[in-house]
């Protein structure tokens, strides 16, 4: 009777065990998985979730670079200009060195016309040895429009040496040679930037990264 007892007893507390170890709420996801997550979702070209995904591995890691990194350029595909820089910048003040982060600020601040900033950044990339063309574009042309005729062109040909297919590189560069000529040219007024953006233009795209 009381084997019968025990064996009753052993199995009501297995039965209890079982039935708690259903009701154990899930492990949440770390940083690196939501992070892996949100890469998923970017690469089949869903930002929205790619951004929750990576905007979750921030908050459960914030010192994460890549997930800063990605949270910026998840909100730029999204035409989330504000978050996008704000991420870029927390990027580069996580790791000063992050070369895409700094191409990607310096790009995205010269498509809303803010080219003292993009100029700041653009030259970092370019220190970094960036190995994008649109670097030494945008570089280029805030150059030319400074009348920096020497420096425009060498900026043009360094691109030109990372990129001879780059066809607006190309272009401009001839556009350079003939504004500027071979000896530089004269040079012309400063050129007064405005900061704020005022339409016109096409946008840069970062999938062209």
């Amino acid at each position: 009777m009381r084997r019968a007892t025990s064996l009753i007893l052993v199995c009501l507390c297995l039965a209890l065990a079982a039935g708690c170890a259903k009701k154990a709420p899930p492990m949440e996801p770390t940083a690196q998985e939501f992070f892996d997550s949100g890469m998923r979702y970017f690469n089949q070209e869903n930002y929205t979730m790619a951004l929750s995904e990576f905007e979750m591995a921030v908050s459960k890691s914030p010192s994460f670079v890549d997930a800063n990194y990605y949270v910026g350029l998840s909100a730029w595909k999204l035409n989330m200009i504000d978050k996008s820089k704000r991420a870029f910048i927390a990027t580069l003040n996580l790791n000063p060195n992050h070369v895409q982060a700094r191409e990607s600020l310096g790009i995205l601040s010269y498509n809303i016309s803010d080219f003292t900033e993009a100029k700041r950044h653009l030259e970092a990339a370019r220190n970094l040895n960036s190995i994008n063309p649109q670097v030494y574009y945008c570089l280029g042309k805030i150059y030319v429009m400074e009348g920096r005729c020497p420096e425009a062109l060498e900026v043009f040909q360094k691109g030109l040496v990372v990129d001879s297919t780059y066809l607006p590189l190309k272009t401009e560069f001839e556009n350079a040679k003939r504004t500027c000529g071979k000896g530089g040219g004269t040079k012309a007024p400063p050129v007064i930037y405005e900061k704020k953006f005022r339409g016109g233009g096409k946008a840069i795209d970062p999938s062209d990264f």
